[in-house]
């Protein structure tokens, strides 16, 4: 990629601090790729709503706060995806027979034809994602799974003071 249209992070000398900005840019490019691929078989629900969708094919009518739960997301993030999906026909949000407050969300008989495209369509996918694990020279997704768990085991700032330990330890018998 030529200098200039690379992303200004890329250009400075610490670079590899934006772990971050590298795994949203991974991220929304495979959510375009995923609706291209999506559409190609006439699915109308966007990639990013997948695991939403199935969540509630496999789990029944099922609240904002389950979703969420379930998927370990925010509850912002599935409320968005919740609205979209509504605004699609895809789902349909009633009232909780047994708490008016409450609110469930039900695929509907749209939503049911497209749970079938998408289960099909996710099945292929792993072909896909198997040949770029294989041009990797790894399972990205397993990769994934593992740097999230070990940030979450020890953190950024943990990590910080134990490399900044080991620096004055460094310069101490150096």
């Amino acid at each position: 990629m030529e200098l200039k249209n690379r992303p200004f992070y890329e250009r400075l000398s610490f670079d590899e601090a934006f772990v971050g900005a590298r795994a949203l840019r991974l991220t929304e490019l495979i959510g375009r790729q995923g609706d291209e691929f999506f559409q190609d078989v006439g699915l109308t629900a966007p990639s990013r709503t997948t695991s939403t969708i199935l969540f509630i094919d496999h789990n029944g009518p099922s609240s904002l706060v389950e979703i969420a739960r379930g998927l370990g997301e925010q509850h912002q993030l599935t409320a968005q995806r919740t609205t979209l999906l509504e605004d699609l026909s895809i789902i349909k949000r009633k009232p909780d027979p047994n708490d008016q407050r409450r609110k469930i969300f039900h695929l509907t008989k749209r939503g049911a034809a497209e749970v079938v495209l998408i289960e099909a369509r996710c099945r292929e996918a792993i072909n896909v994602f198997d040949d770029l694990n294989n041009e990797l020279g790894f399972n990205l997704g397993v990769a994934l799974d593992a740097a999230q768990k070990a940030l979450s085991q020890r953190s950024m700032m943990e990590r910080l003071k134990t490399t900044s330990d080991e620096a004055k330890l460094e310069t101490a018998h150096g």
